[in-house]
């Protein structure tokens, strides 16, 4: 037995299915902030999301920051990790106010740092299950 598409989305229509499914298929965002007092930091340093959120990174004090998931912009490279076949990434400079997003899409754990305050500890952690 064959089925076209359209009489299986009218089928799945009838039990209510495909008002349901935008609404799965949406992901979570989750916000990161900026702080820097009493050192530079990203509040919270870790965050455990799943496939398809997206995580906000503000900054909301007038110090410049960045958001670098790239080893080689970090001054110790091993705060940097990615999943593997995952190209780096990053913002440019953000100044007070700015935003920077991300959709993470591959599972795995990624360490980024801000590349500025790197060595005052400026790290952070995305966890994507």
């Amino acid at each position: 037995m064959t089925i076209n598409r359209r009489a299986f989305t009218e089928i799945l229509a009838s039990f209510g299915v495909i008002i349901a499914l935008p609404a799965l298929a949406q992901g979570k965002t989750i916000e990161v902030s900026m702080r820097n007092s009493p050192k530079g930091m990203f509040v919270p340093a870790t965050v455990n999301i799943s496939a398809g959120d997206t995580v906000v990174w503000t900054n909301p004090g007038v110090i410049t920051h960045t958001v670098t998931f790239d080893p080689a912009q970090a001054a110790t490279p091993t705060n940097v990790a990615l999943p593997a076949g995952v190209a780096p990434f990053g913002s440019d400079n953000m100044e007070e106010d700015a935003t920077f997003s991300h959709t993470f899409t591959v599972k795995g754990t990624y360490k980024y740092v801000c590349n500025m305050h790197e060595a005052m500890g400026m790290v952070g952690t995305v966890v994507v299950s």
